[in-house]
């Protein structure tokens, strides 16, 4: 009986080290423990969502494809070796007589083409050119990914800014219905005033749990976007006014996405490899030339003791397919004439996305110099409005006019400013180029500016 105690105690003490190292072990138990209270900033949440973005995932394993289907056309201009070992009973006398009755055999074969009527070249050249139109595929799909961050980012932004308002109008409300209670117990303002001003406090309330809910919102875009949970806490939040002042990129946005847009360079590299298909499917009507070499034993033991060998070199030419080749050389064709009107219809439609980008951002700038001097103005008017009406000098629904308009104007400003980070971040994606590549134009575009200065 002891023993039995012992066992279970020994395998209790087992069972319990066995589930710590597990635990141990799984690092999404504790990352999140420990990483709850890291702040990522936009850059850190562009990254976190490379690695973690299933799009971006999906589009590498695209990729990958393509660099095993070119793998897999480069070993056709390579030699061939096959071993075989072969045993064979015959049964009965059957019409053909064998040498033997138990037959074994061992062969070495060597296989390679000599020359293909280019075919084989074609077909690797078109290989690597759909591996570059893919890898130009994943640049694109990895801008896309960054252009919902960065605007699922700023939409956060924005939504706290808004719930901000919200706070600051429902703590302006509150403000003044004490105000009204206080005049209306002393006798100064009728109860309707008070009515008034308390549905005008429901009012902002509802409007602030709106704005709570649209923060909620915004952090789970912002989480499908990245790949990954995040809490608020983990995003630190930003002031509208902190933001930094956007202006207007000093480039030709249209000649630079033509330079810089990877789905051109797909859609060239998809039509030359349409062509270089064309090619291979050409090389097919041609003669091809290979070599063969086989070494074998063959007797009725194992292992044979005598070897035979033979070397071939065989030459093929196909003289009637019924049109095959020529209609698969067509459809090729065909296929690159396509790709080529689609480069056409798509440096259209680039004209169009980098011009109504340009234009949104340029009207978002100058929404937000208009916004901001309108908060200033509905600020002012609003302390005047609760000045006069203290003094009993206005009326209730003046300030109430007023806080509707101070809200209004900061909802405004919040919305100028983020539409014009959003037009920002939208541009950049029209253009194809990156954050980096714009700063770097405009310092170069201000040194040439210095320099015509200095001349």
């Amino acid at each position: 009986m002891p023993n039995v105690i012992v066992r279970r105690f020994m395998f209790m003490i087992a069972l319990c080290c066995l589930l710590f190292l597990v635990l141990a072990m799984d690092k999404s138990v504790w990352g999140e423990e420990v990483n709850s209270d890291v702040q990522y900033s936009l850059a850190d949440l562009i990254a976190i969502a490379e690695q973690q973005n299933p799009l971006l995932k999906a589009a590498q394993e695209q990729v990958n494809q393509a660099r095993a289907r070119e793998l897999q056309s480069a070993s056709q201009l390579a030699p061939k070796l096959d071993a075989n070992l072969i045993y064979a009973h015959e049964y009965g006398g059957g019409i053909k007589e064998s040498k033997y009755r138990d037959t074994y055999k061992a062969a070495l074969s060597f296989t390679h083409t000599l020359y293909s009527g280019d075919s084989f070249e074609a077909s690797l050249r078109a290989a690597t050119l759909n591996r570059k139109a893919l890898e130009a595929d994943l640049l694109r799909t990895k801008q896309s990914v960054e252009n919902d961050v960065r605007k699922s980012y700023y939409d956060l932004q924005r939504a706290r800014a808004q719930l901000r308002v919200a706070q600051e109008s429902y703590d302006l409300a509150l403000e003044h219905l004490k105000q009204a209670k206080s005049l209306y117990e002393q006798g100064v303002i009728a109860v309707n005033e008070v009515l008034r001003t308390q549905v005008d406090v429901s009012t902002a309330e509802l409007n602030l749990i709106q704005a709570q809910n649209g923060t909620r919102v915004a952090l789970n875009t912002l989480e499908k976007a990245v790949g990954v949970t995040l809490s608020f806490s983990q995003v630190p939040e930003i002031a509208p006014k902190e933001e930094t002042r956007l202006s207007l990129p000093k480039i030709d946005p249209y000649a630079t996405a033509l330079q810089k847009r990877p789905e051109l360079v797909s859609l060239d590299d998809s039509r030359k490899a349409a062509e270089e298909l064309a090619k291979a499917a050409a090389g097919q009507a041609r003669p091809s030339i290979s070599i063969q070499g086989e070494t074998s034993y063959y007797e009725d033991e194992f292992f044979p003791n005598s070897d035979d060998w033979n070397l071939s070199v065989i030459a093929s030419w196909r003289l009637y397919d019924r049109g095959e080749i020529k209609n698969k050389i067509e459809e090729n064709k065909a296929m690159a004439r396509e790709l080529l009107a689609r480069i056409d219809d798509l440096r259209n439609q680039i004209r169009l996305e980098v011009s109504t980008a340009w234009q949104n951002m340029e009207s978002a700038l100058q929404r937000v110099h208009v916004a901001e001097d309108q908060v200033k103005t509905a600020e002012e008017d609003y302390r005047m409005a609760l000045r006069r009406y203290v003094e009993q000098v206005g009326t209730n629904i003046d300030v109430l006019d007023a806080r509707t308009a101070l809200t209004d104007a900061n909802t405004s400003f919040v919305n100028a400013v983020y539409d014009a980070y959003a037009a920002y971040s939208d541009l950049i994606y029209s253009i194809g180029a990156s954050e980096e590549d714009l700063m770097s134009a405009d310092q170069e575009s201000n040194v040439e500016v210095g320099k015509e200065g200095a001349r």
